[in-house]
């Protein structure tokens, strides 16, 4: 038999054996076939798409018929966010927002008509809290979304309601302007039934101005619930609410000049006085056209533009989002590993024998590998920490990633330490139920592979479905990315039922763990 031939039969030897090996294991083989697809199965089933709604609390102006009503407000947003609240206090909106119980608060401005009557937007500022670069994308856009739905509405109510009255305002204003000279000139003539006529002529044209500087109103009188009557403006600028005001008075100037002039002996100076008001109401409504023209016309069809802030405490990027989870889905990774080989290896060794005969009991073993495991994760998470803060300098050189750590020190080393309790914990549970290594490293790799989908580390755990929810809460690092981001990106404190969470956890895993491992130790 040739030397390749002995080789090939050594070589076919192993290969015989690792399949036998793997024959005698079925939890491996299952662990390794249905365990992902029992994963992508949950995942695929539970994932609802983005099924949260924003909230939102809007700040009308303090002046002014602007409605109070939350139901105005949600029709005119229809279904693209919930309105939980309508209020006039600025400041305890945005303390809402502060403490996170709302996603927006949309700040109405004090002066829409005096800006758009001067030829500007007018500026919806739409404040948010994010640290998370996609979401605050998303809030952005939405911002669009709005202002365009606030446009879109807006010029329809006023192309609704203009309709209904459509005039030539110059052309009118240059009949009563004719109409003015023939009176003076019929008056000092005496010829009073002339003048009398003339001002039927003035009184005609009048009701066509009044209905035209309707038309011309209707953008900042449409009935919307951000668009109500201007306040006094600018003196240099001709006030569009004032405009409607002036055509009444001419109205009221043309009934009391027809009165004087069908008395017998008509005032000359009264004619003329309103005759002169009435000119000096023209060149108002001249004026006030002029005005109206000159608008830019994009601010007709668009009066409104949203200015989106973001009142989180960083700079909202990709690194300093999600670097917390990382720093999480590490230490919890690397200790259910160290759990799961622990006693495993203990087991194949043969050390768990010298254990049975010796005075140590099995309460004291898992004691000792839960110190000596968190002593050496914690130096694990302090270079960690060290690499991702953005207080790492040496001799001037910026030696980590820049991530802010906003909250207290002490809350963070709490919030980590009961991450790793609980991943030990879960990492003995693995080592109690597996037969080998390699059992121990596949099961501990699904645990990996479904915190990436189930921990809210790349989704939202909100859109999973309520019952495949519960894996999410069933895993250390759910817990412990919600605390860091708050304590790390926020500044604050996590609640105190998250921390309690983690706890109760790694306590269930722990007892479970002992009980199973002092079972099969009191057994042998």
């Amino acid at each position: 038999m040739s030397r390749l031939s002995k080789r090939l039969i050594r070589s076919w030897a192993f290969v015989s054996k690792e399949i036998n090996e793997v024959r005698r294991q079925p939890r491996l083989v299952l662990s390794l076939i249905l365990g992902p697809f029992l994963i992508l199965f949950l995942f695929g089933i539970g994932y609802q798409g983005d099924q949260t709604r924003l909230t939102a609390i809007f700040v009308p102006p303090t002046t002014g018929a602007y409605s109070q009503n939350r139901e105005d407000y949600q029709k005119l947003v229809e279904g693209q966010l919930d309105v939980v609240r309508v209020t006039t206090d600025e400041a305890s909106a945005l303390r809402a927002l502060n403490r996170q119980e709302v996603d927006l608060v949309v700040l109405v401005p004090q002066d829409i008509q005096q800006q758009i009557s001067a030829g500007t937007q007018a500026r919806v500022i739409v404040y948010f809290n994010e640290v998370d670069p996609i979401r605050k994308s998303a809030i952005t856009y939405f911002t669009y979304l709005f202002i365009s739905e606030v446009n879109k509405q807006t010029v329809a109510a006023a192309a609704s309601q203009g309709q209904e009255s459509a005039s030539d305002v110059r052309s009118a204003i240059v009949r009563m302007r004719n109409a003015l000279r023939a009176i003076e000139l019929h008056v000092n003539r005496g010829e009073m039934g002339e003048a009398n006529s003339q001002v039927r002529v003035l009184q005609n044209s009048a009701g066509n101005t009044l209905l035209a500087v309707v038309l011309m109103r209707q953008l900042l009188a449409s009935d919307t619930v951000l668009v109500q009557p201007a306040e006094p403006q600018d003196p240099q600028q001709v006030n569009l609410e004032a405009g409607e005001d002036v055509s009444s008075r001419l109205s009221a100037n043309m009934l009391a000049l027809g009165d004087e002039l069908r008395k017998p002996q008509p005032n000359r100076e009264r004619v003329t006085e309103l005759v002169s008001q009435t000119r000096s109401d023209l060149d108002t409504l001249d004026r006030l056209t002029q005005q109206f023209q000159s608008i830019n016309p994009l601010v007709l069809a668009a009066p409104f533009y949203g200015d989106a802030r973001n009142r989180a405490p960083i700079k909202e990027s990709f690194t300093s989002y999600y670097a917390p989870g990382v720093l999480v889905l590490l230490l919890q990774h690397i200790a259910v590993t160290l759990g799961a080989l622990s006693m495993v290896r203990e087991r194949l060794l043969g050390t768990v024998e010298l254990f049975r005969v010796s005075p140590v009991s099995p309460t004291e073993i898992l004691v000792g590998k839960y110190f000596g495991f968190i002593f050496l994760l914690s130096i694990v998470a302090a270079v960690l920490l060290a690499m991702m803060s953005n207080e790492f300098v040496v001799e001037g050189f910026k030696l980590s990633l820049g991530v802010p750590i906003l909250g207290d020190w002490a809350t963070l080393v709490l919030t980590l330490a009961l991450v790793v309790f609980a991943s030990l914990g879960l990492g003995f549970f693995i080592s109690a139920i597996s037969k080998s290594e390699s059992q121990a490293v596949q099961l501990s790799m699904l645990v990996l592979l479904t915190s990436v989908f189930f921990s809210g580390f790349f989704l939202n755990i909100e859109n999973l479905w309520p019952p495949i929810r519960a894996v999410s809460y069933a895993l250390p690092v759910t817990y412990g990315i919600s605390g860091l981001q708050v304590i790390m990106l926020r500044g604050g404190i996590p609640t105190p039922a998250l921390l309690l969470a983690l706890l109760m956890l790694g306590t269930f895993f722990g007892l479970l763990s002992f009980i199973l491992f002092n079972r099969a130790f009191r057994r042998g």
